[in-house]
Protein backbone atom coordinates (compact mmCIF):
# COMPACT_ATOMS: atom_id res chain seq x y z
CA UNK A 1 0.00 0.00 0.00
CA UNK A 2 1.13 3.76 -0.94
CA UNK A 3 0.56 7.06 0.55
CA UNK A 4 -1.17 7.39 -2.92
CA UNK A 5 -3.90 4.95 -2.03
CA UNK A 6 -4.37 6.06 1.69
CA UNK A 7 -4.66 9.98 0.60
CA UNK A 8 -6.55 9.91 -2.75
CA UNK A 9 -6.52 13.90 -3.16
CA UNK A 10 -3.53 15.65 -2.84
CA UNK A 11 -2.99 19.08 -0.95
CA UNK A 12 -1.59 20.69 -4.23
CA UNK A 13 -3.90 22.67 -6.91
CA UNK A 14 -7.16 20.01 -8.05
CA UNK A 15 -5.62 16.77 -6.10
CA UNK A 16 -3.48 16.15 -8.97
CA UNK A 17 0.59 16.66 -8.95
CA UNK A 18 2.54 15.36 -11.35
CA UNK A 19 6.27 15.48 -10.90
CA UNK A 20 7.76 18.37 -11.65
CA UNK A 21 10.11 17.27 -14.26
CA UNK A 22 7.21 16.12 -16.66
CA UNK A 23 4.79 19.40 -15.64
CA UNK A 24 3.83 21.96 -17.95
CA UNK A 25 2.87 24.67 -15.93
CA UNK A 26 3.80 24.84 -12.32
CA UNK A 27 1.66 26.03 -9.57
CA UNK A 28 3.01 28.05 -6.57
CA UNK A 29 1.34 30.01 -3.42
CA UNK A 30 1.87 33.26 -2.95
CA UNK A 31 0.22 33.79 0.33
CA UNK A 32 1.34 38.11 0.57
CA UNK A 33 -0.78 40.21 3.10
CA UNK A 34 1.25 43.02 3.55
CA UNK A 35 0.02 46.30 1.67
CA UNK A 36 -3.66 45.80 2.62
CA UNK A 37 -5.58 49.21 2.65
CA UNK A 38 -9.35 47.49 3.28
CA UNK A 39 -10.07 43.67 3.99
CA UNK A 40 -7.02 42.06 5.26
CA UNK A 41 -7.03 38.16 4.46
CA UNK A 42 -5.12 37.41 1.51
CA UNK A 43 -2.88 35.35 3.06
CA UNK A 44 -5.20 32.58 3.18
CA UNK A 45 -5.87 32.59 -0.16
CA UNK A 46 -3.89 29.86 -1.80
CA UNK A 47 -5.12 26.94 0.71
CA UNK A 48 -8.59 28.12 -0.14
CA UNK A 49 -8.08 27.95 -3.70
CA UNK A 50 -6.63 24.36 -3.36
CA UNK A 51 -9.24 23.29 -1.53
CA UNK A 52 -11.99 24.46 -4.23
CA UNK A 53 -10.39 23.05 -7.28
CA UNK A 54 -10.30 19.69 -5.50
CA UNK A 55 -14.13 19.57 -5.18
CA UNK A 56 -14.89 20.92 -8.68
CA UNK A 57 -14.96 18.87 -11.91
CA UNK A 58 -11.25 18.75 -13.78
CA UNK A 59 -13.68 18.40 -16.99
CA UNK A 60 -14.25 21.40 -18.83
CA UNK A 61 -17.50 21.08 -20.70
CA UNK A 62 -16.94 24.23 -22.91
CA UNK A 63 -13.34 22.92 -24.14
CA UNK A 64 -14.39 19.27 -23.87
CA UNK A 65 -11.26 18.09 -22.04
CA UNK A 66 -10.39 16.93 -18.76
CA UNK A 67 -7.64 19.38 -17.76
CA UNK A 68 -5.45 16.65 -16.38
CA UNK A 69 -5.35 14.56 -19.53
CA UNK A 70 -4.01 17.58 -21.35
CA UNK A 71 -1.67 19.08 -19.38
CA UNK A 72 0.79 18.14 -16.61
CA UNK A 73 0.74 20.15 -13.76
CA UNK A 74 2.58 20.61 -10.23
CA UNK A 75 2.08 22.54 -7.25
CA UNK A 76 4.94 23.73 -5.16
CA UNK A 77 3.49 24.81 -2.26
CA UNK A 78 3.39 28.47 -0.63
CA UNK A 79 6.34 30.55 -0.86
CA UNK A 80 7.56 31.27 2.41
CA UNK A 81 6.57 35.22 3.19
CA UNK A 82 8.79 37.47 5.57
CA UNK A 83 5.82 39.37 6.96
CA UNK A 84 7.30 42.77 7.38
CA UNK A 85 9.36 42.83 4.55
CA UNK A 86 7.69 42.68 1.02
CA UNK A 87 11.20 43.35 -0.55
CA UNK A 88 12.89 39.96 0.78
CA UNK A 89 9.27 37.91 0.17
CA UNK A 90 9.24 39.84 -3.08
CA UNK A 91 13.04 38.47 -3.83
CA UNK A 92 11.64 34.62 -3.17
CA UNK A 93 8.72 35.10 -5.66
CA UNK A 94 10.97 36.67 -8.20
CA UNK A 95 13.75 34.12 -7.97
CA UNK A 96 10.94 31.08 -8.12
CA UNK A 97 9.43 32.43 -11.37
CA UNK A 98 13.21 32.89 -12.77
CA UNK A 99 13.76 28.97 -11.84
CA UNK A 100 10.94 28.30 -13.43
CA UNK A 101 10.84 30.29 -16.55
CA UNK A 102 14.42 28.83 -16.83
CA UNK A 103 12.97 25.16 -16.91
CA UNK A 104 10.54 25.90 -19.96
CA UNK A 105 7.48 26.03 -17.47
CA UNK A 106 4.80 28.31 -17.25
CA UNK A 107 4.15 29.85 -13.79
CA UNK A 108 0.92 29.88 -12.07
CA UNK A 109 0.36 32.08 -8.93
CA UNK A 110 -2.42 32.22 -6.50
CA UNK A 111 -2.45 35.24 -4.51
CA UNK A 112 -2.01 36.69 -2.37
CA UNK A 113 -2.54 40.90 -3.12
CA UNK A 114 -1.66 41.73 -6.21
CA UNK A 115 1.82 43.25 -5.21
CA UNK A 116 3.31 40.32 -5.79
CA UNK A 117 2.38 40.23 -9.61
CA UNK A 118 5.39 42.76 -9.79
CA UNK A 119 7.47 40.03 -8.43
CA UNK A 120 6.21 37.32 -10.82
CA UNK A 121 6.39 39.76 -14.10
CA UNK A 122 9.56 41.63 -13.84
CA UNK A 123 11.76 38.03 -15.01
CA UNK A 124 9.80 38.18 -18.14
CA UNK A 125 11.61 39.71 -20.99
CA UNK A 126 9.31 41.65 -23.99
CA UNK A 127 6.28 40.58 -22.99
CA UNK A 128 2.75 41.90 -23.22
CA UNK A 129 0.73 41.67 -19.90
CA UNK A 130 -2.75 41.75 -19.64
CA UNK A 131 -4.31 43.12 -16.95
CA UNK A 132 -8.34 42.30 -16.03
CA UNK A 133 -9.33 44.61 -13.20
CA UNK A 134 -11.92 46.72 -11.49
CA UNK A 135 -8.83 49.17 -11.06
CA UNK A 136 -6.07 50.54 -13.19
CA UNK A 137 -3.23 50.02 -9.83
CA UNK A 138 -0.91 53.18 -11.74
CA UNK A 139 -0.85 55.02 -8.60
CA UNK A 140 2.92 56.10 -8.64
CA UNK A 141 2.43 56.25 -4.70
CA UNK A 142 -0.12 55.11 -2.61
CA UNK A 143 -0.43 56.49 1.43
CA UNK A 144 3.59 57.04 0.88
CA UNK A 145 4.14 53.54 -0.30
CA UNK A 146 5.34 53.13 -3.67
CA UNK A 147 5.35 49.98 -3.98
CA UNK A 148 1.69 48.15 -3.10
CA UNK A 149 -1.50 47.09 -4.02
CA UNK A 150 -2.92 50.56 -5.69
CA UNK A 151 0.62 51.02 -7.31
CA UNK A 152 1.82 47.57 -9.16
CA UNK A 153 0.91 48.27 -12.38
CA UNK A 154 2.82 51.46 -12.31
CA UNK A 155 6.04 49.77 -11.18
CA UNK A 156 5.56 46.97 -13.79
CA UNK A 157 5.66 50.26 -15.85
CA UNK A 158 9.15 50.73 -14.63
CA UNK A 159 10.46 47.76 -16.55
CA UNK A 160 8.10 47.74 -19.50
CA UNK A 161 6.88 49.97 -21.97
CA UNK A 162 3.17 51.24 -21.68
CA UNK A 163 2.08 49.86 -24.97
CA UNK A 164 2.91 45.95 -23.59
CA UNK A 165 0.32 46.64 -20.67
CA UNK A 166 -3.33 45.95 -21.80
CA UNK A 167 -6.11 46.77 -19.28
CA UNK A 168 -9.93 45.31 -19.10
CA UNK A 169 -12.58 45.58 -16.92
CA UNK A 170 -11.36 48.59 -15.37
CA UNK A 171 -13.75 51.08 -13.86
CA UNK A 172 -12.25 52.84 -11.27
CA UNK A 173 -9.15 55.00 -10.58
CA UNK A 174 -7.98 58.38 -9.30
CA UNK A 175 -7.74 61.47 -11.33
CA UNK A 176 -3.86 61.21 -11.62
CA UNK A 177 -4.54 57.49 -12.84
CA UNK A 178 -6.76 58.44 -15.46
CA UNK A 179 -4.36 61.21 -16.84
CA UNK A 180 -0.90 59.02 -16.73
CA UNK A 181 -2.74 56.01 -18.75
CA UNK A 182 -3.77 58.57 -21.43
CA UNK A 183 -0.56 60.30 -21.65
CA UNK A 184 1.51 56.88 -21.65
CA UNK A 185 -1.38 55.46 -24.16
CA UNK A 186 -2.10 52.48 -22.34
CA UNK A 187 -4.69 50.36 -24.32
CA UNK A 188 -7.95 50.08 -21.79
CA UNK A 189 -11.45 48.93 -22.63
CA UNK A 190 -13.95 49.40 -19.56
CA UNK A 191 -16.62 47.38 -18.19
CA UNK A 192 -19.26 48.65 -20.24
CA UNK A 193 -17.22 48.40 -23.51
CA UNK A 194 -16.34 45.07 -23.28
CA UNK A 195 -20.34 44.43 -22.11
CA UNK A 196 -21.26 46.03 -25.61
CA UNK A 197 -18.86 44.67 -27.89
CA UNK A 198 -17.10 41.22 -26.28
CA UNK A 199 -16.32 39.79 -29.24
CA UNK A 200 -14.41 43.14 -31.13
CA UNK A 201 -12.49 43.83 -28.13
CA UNK A 202 -11.32 40.18 -27.27
CA UNK A 203 -10.37 40.07 -31.04
CA UNK A 204 -8.55 43.19 -31.44
CA UNK A 205 -6.56 42.37 -27.94
CA UNK A 206 -5.63 39.18 -29.53
CA UNK A 207 -4.53 40.46 -32.58
CA UNK A 208 -2.25 43.28 -30.83
CA UNK A 209 -0.56 40.26 -28.77
CA UNK A 210 -0.71 37.42 -31.07
CA UNK A 211 2.83 37.24 -31.80
CA UNK A 212 4.19 38.04 -28.40
CA UNK A 213 4.57 35.77 -25.32
CA UNK A 214 1.48 37.13 -22.36
CA UNK A 215 1.04 37.44 -18.59
CA UNK A 216 -2.03 37.46 -17.58
CA UNK A 217 -2.94 39.00 -14.40
CA UNK A 218 -6.48 38.52 -12.80
CA UNK A 219 -7.64 40.30 -10.38
CA UNK A 220 -11.01 38.81 -9.01
CA UNK A 221 -12.41 42.05 -8.24
CA UNK A 222 -12.79 42.75 -12.19
CA UNK A 223 -15.99 40.55 -11.37
CA UNK A 224 -18.92 42.23 -9.74
CA UNK A 225 -19.25 41.48 -5.99
CA UNK A 226 -21.95 39.82 -6.94
CA UNK A 227 -20.47 36.94 -8.13
CA UNK A 228 -16.85 37.78 -6.78
CA UNK A 229 -18.15 39.11 -2.73
CA UNK A 230 -14.87 38.11 -1.05
CA UNK A 231 -12.18 40.27 -2.40
CA UNK A 232 -10.01 43.25 -0.40
CA UNK A 233 -11.67 46.21 -2.64
CA UNK A 234 -15.32 45.33 -4.00
CA UNK A 235 -16.33 47.77 -6.99
CA UNK A 236 -19.90 47.72 -8.34
CA UNK A 237 -20.76 47.31 -12.12
CA UNK A 238 -18.43 44.30 -13.09
CA UNK A 239 -18.60 41.57 -14.95
CA UNK A 240 -20.30 38.16 -14.51
CA UNK A 241 -18.35 35.04 -13.95
CA UNK A 242 -19.31 33.57 -17.63
CA UNK A 243 -18.60 37.10 -19.00
CA UNK A 244 -14.97 36.65 -17.42
CA UNK A 245 -14.87 33.00 -18.33
CA UNK A 246 -15.51 33.64 -22.42
CA UNK A 247 -13.30 35.95 -22.46
CA UNK A 248 -9.97 33.96 -20.89
CA UNK A 249 -11.31 31.11 -23.07
CA UNK A 250 -10.38 33.33 -26.05
CA UNK A 251 -6.81 34.97 -24.09
CA UNK A 252 -5.99 31.61 -23.34
CA UNK A 253 -4.99 30.20 -26.86
CA UNK A 254 -2.43 33.26 -27.69
CA UNK A 255 1.15 32.27 -25.87
CA UNK A 256 0.55 32.29 -22.39
CA UNK A 257 3.70 32.57 -20.18
CA UNK A 258 2.68 33.04 -17.22
CA UNK A 259 -0.65 33.64 -15.13
CA UNK A 260 -1.60 34.79 -11.49
CA UNK A 261 -5.12 35.25 -9.72
CA UNK A 262 -5.25 37.61 -7.32
CA UNK A 263 -7.01 39.91 -4.15
CA UNK A 264 -9.17 36.94 -2.89
CA UNK A 265 -10.04 37.59 0.72
CA UNK A 266 -11.41 34.70 2.31
CA UNK A 267 -12.22 36.26 5.71
CA UNK A 268 -14.67 38.10 3.92
CA UNK A 269 -16.00 35.87 1.56
CA UNK A 270 -18.59 32.90 1.70
CA UNK A 271 -16.64 30.37 -0.46
CA UNK A 272 -18.16 31.77 -3.71
CA UNK A 273 -15.00 33.65 -4.75
CA UNK A 274 -12.91 30.98 -3.75
CA UNK A 275 -14.92 28.40 -5.98
CA UNK A 276 -14.94 31.34 -8.95
CA UNK A 277 -10.83 31.52 -8.63
CA UNK A 278 -10.74 27.67 -9.07
CA UNK A 279 -12.45 27.75 -11.97
CA UNK A 280 -10.73 30.26 -13.57
CA UNK A 281 -7.86 28.53 -13.39
CA UNK A 282 -9.27 25.17 -14.81
CA UNK A 283 -10.22 27.41 -17.89
CA UNK A 284 -7.65 28.70 -18.37
CA UNK A 285 -5.48 25.14 -18.40
CA UNK A 286 -8.06 24.10 -20.53
CA UNK A 287 -7.03 26.58 -23.23
CA UNK A 288 -3.48 25.98 -22.59
CA UNK A 289 -1.58 23.75 -25.26
CA UNK A 290 -1.35 20.49 -24.99
CA UNK A 291 0.88 17.66 -23.57
CA UNK A 292 4.22 17.95 -24.89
Amino acid sequence: MTFEDLIPIRPGFGGFDFPYEKSQVVFLGAPVDTTSSYRPGYRFAPAKIREASANLETYVMSAGVDVFEKINITDIGDIMVTPADLAITGARINNTVKKILADGKIPAIMGGEHTISYFAIKPFDDVIVIHLDAHRDLRDDYLGDKLCHATVMRRVLDHLPANRLIQLGVRSCSKDEAEFAKKAGILAYSVEEIIEEPTVIVSHVKEIAKKSKVYLSIDLDVLDPAFAPGVSTPEPGGLSTIDLLRILRELGKLDISGFDVVELVPPHDDGTTSFVAARIIYELLAALGPKK
